[in-house]
């Protein structure tokens, strides 16, 4: 019988990651320790269960260049444009921190020049993937200290391309003078740039003809040649197959394809980078790693140090409050999926010997294992050290307002920005404050009173005079600190009205509790907005649809805030016999309408639909009751009378008449 080595090896390497991974997520942790774990259980350190480990490494360098390709899809000059400040700015500034750190611990431990390079470039690196996730979870996002830690993240992913064309050319001179080193990378770039300007101009037709002939087979099969056909040209100029990937999926970045390029790309790659990070575990030796646990604890230790430090400095450079900061540092301490990609490099290049390698591979795997953890308390760690650090941190460059009876706005985003412009417009007293320099600079030039600081300090608010405001308006998209001013704002003045913009609905009961007096949860907001537009497309009159929203907004807030009471259940079967009930509505005669020259009776509009014209208004007079012979001309409003379904047949009738004007931009309420 025909047996197939890989195929087994396959089959076991999935039997054993399946169940592995489903512990790992029930215990909260991110699914690539679980593939780290399966590497190591039926690796040589382990059950020794895989013998083609050669082939399966093969596999795993394709997961990588299916990795890269996909962050080039997500990476364009548009969206880095985005993120200036904290990623150009901030990941730039935490990539030379960090680097130039273990470069100087490097130069103390006498390491070589490349190694120590090397051990920086790997310890810089964050888990994307992990804290992510964990922003998403939480929904902090959006939060200040989200914003900066996606900026940093992303500008280390790019940062990825050429640590590792760094290291390529370190690797491939290994022994050689800087100045060949140099030169090399030198070469190494311009040949970047080339492939790049070639594959910018050729990819995007390819695609253009490609799409043209609507088949999904050739659309998948044109992306994998020309993810791995751009990775096999830079080998080609000796540059490293992920380098031409990412370099063919940014040429595609900024077109219309790269979503659904997206979409179909995602189920290989996660097959494949499964394979990268379970080769990893493979090489990882556990009794290695039993035998010198206590040495790698405490290089987990110094690298979550190293790191927090330089994100502290870096947030501190770009003005954020000191907690955020260190909330910053705790949250991207780990190191990265990335990393392994270089770790590996290292030891191919011998810049590792085996020793620093397992130590490595050991102390990334419990860093990213922690992270969980650090990220739950985060926030009271970083709160705590501000507090005993600074005395009332976050208060820089605060003065104390004169302001009275005035409104208090904590955030200057979308929210804040539109309620600012309309305070300023009604000359009601208000102030801003802000974490973000950027957005307190753009409400001082907006005509706003604006502060730097964090709202969440007692000493803040006292300072924004909470004592005397009338209300405070928590616009932020950071639950935690959202919380802290509640409370803050509740003990100071008790008689000030505040209101919450909160994301969840999970969250209203909780803020209620703290001392909010209105909170407004976006998600319940969103679903009242659709369900208002449906009833719009269906016509139903808008001073209906208005008492349907403030029916559902009152029981739908009583319920979140007393979950068991059934009477506000009760009084929501109420909304389907108000929709029940018979309406009016009213249709306009538009010029080249069909309905024109009509009489009613030859509409038909009763006979058809069921609804009754009751009245035609005519350059500003009424006719009601208008007889059968009655004839329609253009600049009429046609008022008919019906249920909801007789509505909606009639002016679908009568829109089909005037091609020119169907939708509901014809109708007048």
């Amino acid at each position: 019988m025909e047996t197939i080595p890989l195929l087994k090896d396959i089959v076991i390497l999935m039997a054993v990651s399946v169940p592995v991974i489903f512990l790992i997520a029930r215990l909260g942790l991110p699914t690539i320790i679980g593939f780290l774990l399966t590497g190591v259980v039926i690796g040589p350190s382990g059950f020794a269960l895989v013998t083609e480990t050669q082939t399966v490494d093969t596999l795993a360098q394709i997961g990588v260049v299916l990795l890269l390709f996909t962050i080039g899809l997500e990476f364009s000059v548009t969206r880095i444009l985005n993120i200036r400040r904290e990623g150009v700015l901030g990941g730039g500034l935490q990539i030379s921190l960090t680097v130039l750190i273990v470069m100087a611990a490097g130069m103390i431990w006498r390491l070589p020049a490349p190694v120590s390079l090397l051990l920086g470039f790997v310890i810089t690196l964050s888990s994307t993937a992990i804290v992510l996730k964990l922003l998403m979870d939480k929904g902090e996002v959006n939060s200040p200290h989200g914003s900066l830690s996606l900026g940093i993240l992303l500008f280390q992913d790019v940062s990825v391309v050429l640590m590792v064309m760094v290291i390529q050319s370190i690797g491939a001179g290994n022994g050689a003078e800087f100045r060949d080193i140099a030169k090399g990378l030198g070469v190494s770039l311009l040949a970047f740039a080339a492939i790049v300007a070639a594959v910018a101009v050729v990819i995007p037709r390819i695609f253009n003809r490609v799409v043209a002939l609507r088949n999904r087979e050739i659309f998948i099969l044109t992306i994998v040649l020309v993810c791995l056909g751009t990775a096999y040209l830079t080998s080609l100029f000796g540059l490293s197959l992920a380098l031409g990937a990412f370099i063919a999926g940014l040429a595609i970045s900024e077109s219309e394809y790269s979503h659904q390029i997206v979409a179909e790309v995602i189920p290989f790659r996660d097959i494949f980078s499964a394979l990268f990070f379970i080769s990893i575990g493979l090489l990882l030796d556990i009794r290695w790693f039993a035998a010198e646990a206590g040495w790698i604890i405490l290089l987990v230790a110094c690298i979550f140090g190293v790191k927090t430090l330089a994100l502290v400095c870096v947030g501190r450079i770009l003005r954020y409050p000191l907690r955020l900061s260190i909330m910053v540092g705790l949250n991207l301490a780990q190191i990265g999926e990335f990393s392994f990609i270089l770790i590996k490099m290292g030891r191919d290049y011998s810049l590792l010997d085996n020793g620093m390698y397992q130590s490595l591979l050991a102390a990334s795997v419990l860093s990213m294992a922690t992270t969980p953890l650090i990220y739950r308390y985060s926030s009271r760690i970083a709160f705590e050290a501000a507090s005993r650090l600074v005395k009332g941190g976050g208060r820089e460059g605060v003065e104390k307002t004169t302001l009275s009876n005035h409104v208090i706005i904590a955030g200057y985003g979308l929210n804040g920005r539109n309620l600012a412009r309309v305070l300023k417009e009604t000359s009601i007293h208000h102030l801003v404050i802000d974490v973000n320099m950027d957005r307190v600079n753009e409400a001082k030039k907006d005509g706003h009173i604006a502060y730097f600081g964090d709202p969440s300090h007692p000493e803040i608010l006292h300072k924004m005079g909470i004592d005397r405001a009338k209300m405070i308006v928590v616009a932020i998209s950071d639950p935690i600190s959202t919380r802290r001013i509640v409370k803050s704002a509740g003990d100071a003045n008790p008689a000030a009205s505040i209101l919450v913009r909160t994301r969840y609905i999970r969250e209203v009961e909780d803020l209620y509790r703290l001392g909010a007096k209105q909170v407004i949860p976006e998600e319940f907001e969103t679903s009242v907005e659709i369900f208002a537009r449906v009833l719009r497309d269906y016509r139903v009159p808008g001073n209906i649809i208005q008492n349907q929203i403030d029916l559902v907004r009152q029981e739908g807030y009583a319920m979140f805030r007393h979950p068991s009471m059934a009477e506000g259940r009760d009084r929501l079967a109420s909304l389907s016999a108000i929709l029940e009930a018979s309406l009016t509505d009213t249709f306009y005669v538009d010029a080249g309408c069909r309905v024109a020259g009509m009489t009613l009776e030859a509409l038909g509009v009763r006979k058809k639909s069921g609804a009754t014209v009751i009245a035609v208004v005519r350059k500003g007079e009424a006719r009601t009751n208008p007889a059968a012979g009655f004839l329609i001309e253009t600049g009429d409003i046609l008022v008919i009378f019906g249920s909801h379904a007789e509505l909606n047949a009639a002016l679908t009738l009568l829109a089909g008449k005037c091609p020119a004007h169907e939708g509901p931009e014809n109708m007048r309420d």
